[in-house]
């Protein structure tokens, strides 16, 4: 790849530095440039600072919030690439999958691209959302569980497969998004595999990330997207 084509934003959440290493592993092979997104709460080993750095797009210069100031700088620093990706990492046992926060066609093309199985469209409706909402050709690369030493491995794969043109493997399945269970219930849920409570199925995500949601619920889409 040219340089200024690729942009690979890192530690976006202070606590999810697990890919930095990677990245500049790989960059030794392959150029294309990189950032560490909240390089403030990185130092201090927190997820932010002020605000959620994720939440905080389209930013603005002029807020008293770090992140916000600091999600305009990274989304202007985003527009001059062609493609940028966002690394996450999760407690989850989601494995590697993609997050479409704009799924529009360009976004959805860009995520068949890399050789990962499930993709996930999760438009946000609101002004202010992740960074990736407001970056032209970007997705989120979601990795759980972040500190697992096969899930960087599966990372690093999934990166070095992309820039060297490698074949696609997987078929991928695509997921909406349709709200949060908040329910409590006792009957083991993993993520990516079909759930039933009371009647009703969906497929959770983000099992056990956040202490006030059960996880997230989706529906499959037409694998043929």
């Amino acid at each position: 790849m040219t340089k200024n084509k690729l942009l690979i934003l890192t530690a976006t959440h202070g606590d999810e530095d697990f890919s930095i290493p990677i990245v500049q592993k790989i960059q030794k092979k392959f150029i294309f440039d990189w950032q560490i997104s909240n390089p403030k709460a990185l130092g201090k080993g927190v997820r932010f600072t002020d605000k959620d750095l994720n939440r905080s797009g389209p930013g603005n210069y002029k807020s008293k919030y770090y992140e916000e100031r600091r999600a305009k700088k990274l989304i202007t620093l985003a527009k001059k690439y062609e493609i940028v990706i966002d690394v996450h990492g999760t407690v989850s046992n989601t494995g590697c999958f993609i997050i479409l926060s704009d799924p529009n066609w360009k976004n959805i093309e860009l995520a068949k691209k890399l050789n990962v199985e499930n993709v996930v469209l999760w438009p946000s409706l609101m002004p202010t959302g992740p960074l990736t909402q407001f970056i032209p050709n970007s997705l989120e690369i979601e990795c759980g569980p972040k500190n697992d030493k096969r899930t960087a491995q599966k990372f690093e794969q999934i990166l070095e497969n992309y820039l060297k043109g490698g074949p696609k493997k997987l078929k991928q399945k695509f997921y909406i998004v349709i709200g949060k269970f908040t329910k409590n219930t006792k009957k083991p849920m993993k993520d990516f595999i079909k759930f039933t409570y009371r009647g009703s199925s969906f497929y959770p995500l983000l099992v056990g990330q956040y202490p006030d949601v059960k996880c997230y619920m989706m529906q499959m889409l037409n694998d043929t997207l």
